[in-house]
């Protein structure tokens, strides 16, 4: 059996820790409107800073792009066969979703509007790997539990 590289199972803690505060911080930021740091979280003197805006929008991206990376490529606890085809099924679906979402959103959008998506498109693949791997794991355990 070919071996897969996956990094080991206390990383998927560190991406935890990254994923969950920039996910916030980007949707306080959608909620903002995209303008950078969320401005009703700022001070009136603080509000429009541009070095503010580059360096919030960095965390977010690499925040989000890192955490969701350390999550999916852990170990889990008990790493068989089962894992190993879930995970492969959780990241075709993930990739099938996002190629949709991409060609409807060319056909669809111009301009800026079609840019914000790229831009959500950049943390789309790895996001949704991500929300389906865990649905599709939470479901086998729940079918274990049912069986015994």
């Amino acid at each position: 059996m070919n071996k897969i590289l996956l990094l080991p199972y206390s990383f998927k803690r560190i991406g935890w820790v990254l994923f969950i505060p920039t996910a916030l911080l980007g949707l306080l930021m959608a909620i903002d409107g995209f303008n950078g740091f969320p401005s009703f979280l700022l001070p009136d003197s603080a509000v429009g800073s541009e070095t503010l805006s580059r360096i919030s929008n960095n965390i977010v991206l690499i925040g989000l792009l890192l955490g969701a990376l350390l999550i999916t490529c852990s170990r889990e606890r008990i790493e068989d066969e089962l894992i190993a085809r879930i995970r492969l099924n959780a990241l075709l679906t993930a990739l099938y979703i996002n190629i949709l979402a991409t060609v409807i959103a060319t056909l669809a959008l111009y301009g800026f509007d079609y840019l914000n998506v790229m831009v959500v498109n950049l943390v789309s693949l790895p996001v949704l790997f991500l929300v389906i791997e865990r649905v599709m794991l939470w479901r086998l355990g729940k079918e274990a539990a049912h069986e015994e």
